[in-house]
């Protein structure tokens, strides 16, 4: 299981302007944290956003854009999390080594 940070570039009343992901994916919490954390220095406020569950930041107090960095779990994708005998068709034949 990986993390991914996903951001979005909000302007005035919150309007969505970009969205993306920092970097590709992290194998643990703790480096897409060092990551986020990383990241969030660049700029002169930042904070935590506990309704969100994510982090913002701006650079400063009168600034028009803000981030949004939200930090979730990466699933496995379900052809991954179904296990091989499950997943084949009626009268088909599962490898065994799945």
């Amino acid at each position: 299981m990986g993390y991914r940070l996903d951001w979005r570039l909000l302007g005035r009343d919150n309007r969505l302007l970009d969205s993306g992901e920092i970097d590709r994916g992290f194998r643990d919490r703790r480096s897409a944290l060092e990551a986020l954390a990383a990241f969030l220095h660049q700029f002169a406020l930042w904070g935590r956003d506990s309704e969100r569950n994510s982090w913002w930041a701006k650079r400063s107090e009168d600034a028009d854009l803000q981030v949004l960095v939200s930090l979730r779990t990466e699933m496995p994708a379900e052809r991954d999390a179904i296990p091989a005998k499950w997943d084949a068709q009626h009268g088909e034949r599962a490898p065994l080594a799945a």
